[in-house]
């Protein structure tokens, strides 16, 4: 079992070990900074993509819309999962001096572990999307799809619940990936 302080990385560099920097384990509000600026370069990315359709088609009616979300789901994929597997933090994460890392072993996620913790992690945003929604026809019309309501509105919080009592602060999204995040000294 890992200590609060705990080592990242494993990385050979010319038959040279790399010594990990100490890290602790991060806290939800640092996460959820790192969040906001990862959201912000997100959307200006689907920004910049989908202006380079309005190129092709201004009114984008020849487009379908599952290729619209399979194109937003792609550069999402792409952008989380290629920065955690390769750098093990994302552009939003660095300034805070966050690491994704496996639990285990405490080098980097692969692919398929950032796969995982990238589809997890869409479904709780998802989630919490839904929960806004509804709260917001509620706010209207006082009208609420109860079920819904209270499914979706159960995935993020479970989430952070289980955020708060692990010993790691692992996420649900962590938990199922097998990793943990991770604030590096200065």
């Amino acid at each position: 079992m890992y200590h609060v302080y705990h080592e990242l990385g494993n990385s050979m560099a010319n038959a040279t070990q790399h010594v990990r920097p100490k890290a602790i384990k991060a806290g939800i509000f640092i996460r959820f900074l790192a969040s906001g600026y990862d959201l912000t370069i997100l959307f200006g990315l689907l920004f910049i993509a989908f202006g380079l359709l309005t190129l092709v088609d201004p009114t984008m009616q020849s487009i379908p819309k599952w290729l619209q979300y399979l194109l937003s789901c792609s550069i999402a994929f792409a952008y989380f999962v290629g920065f955690w597997s390769k750098a093990g933090m994302t552009t939003g994460m660095r300034p805070w001096r966050l690491h994704v890392a496996m639990l285990d072993t405490g080098d980097r996620p692969s692919i398929a572990a950032a796969g995982i913790r990238f589809v997890a992690l869409a479904l709780t945003w998802i989630a919490l999307g839904a929960t806004f929604f509804q709260m917001n026809v509620y706010i209207a019309t006082g009208q609420i799809d109860r079920p819904i309501f209270a499914i979706a509105s159960l995935m993020p919080a479970l989430s952070m619940l289980i955020m708060i009592l692990t010993p790691q602060r692992q996420a649900l999204h962590d938990i199922l990936s097998g990793t943990s995040v991770f604030r590096t000294e200065k």
